[in-house]
């Protein structure tokens, strides 16, 4: 029982390079792929707090039709927020009420760098109850939140700085009533935020919702009630609960995940490009294996024709390569896991620094900054197996050719 995994330990420990050579690339293929898993895994995790706490919440009730026609943001598209809030208290949920509306930001020289505008999407919210859902508040860098009444304007950091905004810097908004009149809003921002989610940071521009209401004369109506149920674990399937009290109101509830659809597109191809990492590391490992083990046949096929003539049987010839092969795979699992581990623990602790490739562009993630890794023990124990299980699988491929051969050609090769 001990005899033939002796001796292919022996043959391991005989051959060095070659064995280190190919245990070498098993290693470096679970490396990469521990290192993928983490940091993906880690963008997806934090991706999804921060669509939840900045931008959708556990979900947006809005009036039907809204959603189909989001791009040009129609405040005809409007209902009373009062109809939701009993519905909602019931559930337990936290609500806030938002007018989202298109407008140009038009901006003067002096006190900016030079004359202006952007167009762009701005966000009126009630002060008080809009911090009971987001953490958009909590994202100040330099001013005060807006308050109700006052004709304050917050905007991201990177939209502040490319128009050279400060705080008390006067502003206007161009932009159009309900009934589709143009209108015009005097502004001055009061505030200047850097959060988590670059979508926020790069384009947010924030003003109360009773301003909004007076100059849009929207009468009290609003274009969405932002859901929150906390950190709940069952948040989804609570926000789902509510959609057919929200029907029944002749409104549309829509989840984080239809409003975050960008990212679940991101998230849905990285589970493609995990596949073809461990693709690559089969086809690393495999490759690998197959060329030591075929290589170790030529170099002993008159030695295992011996063997065979002094009557070793052909079932335990291909033990042998096995156990040759499952310790190579054990070592390159083994320098794979360890290095893939310490490598991992300064991505988790201090993440990699990649702010500059996301100042000017989106790629769908919501995080800025830092790209931090996660202890995926899961992912780190299937690279394991993997390295061991795949060693043996190509060995027995491996172990066909020279088992084909008869005992005779075996010993007069060369």
């Amino acid at each position: 029982m001990i005899f033939i995994p002796k001796m292919a330990m022996l043959n391991l420990a005989r051959y060095k390079k070659r064995t280190m050579i190919t245990a070498g690339a098993i290693s470096y293929g679970l490396l990469m792929y521990i290192i993928t898993r983490s940091l993906l895994s880690g963008v997806d995790t934090e991706s999804i707090q921060n669509l939840h706490l900045y931008e959708t919440a556990a979900g947006r009730i809005m009036a039907e039709g809204y959603w189909a026609n989001r791009e040009t943001m129609p405040l005809e598209k409007c209902f009373d927020p009062a109809l939701t809030v009993p519905m909602l208290e019931e559930a337990g949920a936290a609500y806030a009420p938002r007018i989202s509306f298109n407008g140009d930001l038009i901006f003067f020289k002096d006190p900016f760098p030079e004359d202006g505008s952007i167009p762009g999407r701005f966000t009126a919210v009630d002060p008080e109850r809009d911090a009971d859902v987001f953490e958009v508040k909590n994202s100040l860098t330099e001013g005060q939140w807006l308050k109700n009444g006052e004709q304050g304007l917050v905007l991201g950091h990177w939209l502040a700085e490319d128009i050279g905004a400060k705080i008390g810097s006067p502003v206007l908004v161009e932009t159009q009533t309900l009934d589709g009149y143009a209108q015009v809003i005097d502004l001055e921002v009061v505030g200047i935020l850097n959060c988590p989610n670059p979508e926020i940071t790069r384009s947010g521009m924030f003003l109360p919702l009773s301003v909004a209401n007076d100059y849009l004369e929207m009468g009290g109506m609003v274009t969405e009630m932002n859901v929150s149920f906390g950190n709940s674990s069952a948040s989804d399937e609570q926000f789902a609960a509510l959609a057919a009290d929200v029907e029944a109101l002749k409104l549309e509830a829509v989840p984080w995940q239809v409003l975050g659809a960008d990212f679940v597109a991101i998230s849905q191809a990285k589970a493609g490009s995990s596949g073809m990492v461990i693709l690559l590391i089969l086809i690393i490992a495999g490759v690998g294996i197959s060329n030591t083990m075929l290589m170790a046949v030529y170099e002993r096929v008159r030695e295992l024709g011996m063997m065979r003539a002094l009557g070793m049987k052909d079932r335990q010839i291909r033990s042998l390569f096995l156990w040759e092969s499952a310790g190579i795979g054990l070592i390159g699992s083994v320098l794979g896991t360890a290095m893939g581990m310490l490598i991992n623990w300064p991505l988790v602790r201090f993440g990699l620094d990649y702010s500059s490739l996301l100042r000017d562009s989106s790629f769908g993630y919501r995080i800025q900054g830092q790209m931090y890794g996660v202890w995926d023990f899961s992912s780190i124990a299937i690279a394991f197996l993997l390295g061991v299980g795949l060693s043996v699988l190509v060995a027995m491929f491996s172990t066909h050719r020279i088992l084909r051969l008869n005992i005779t050609a075996s010993l007069r090769f060369q």
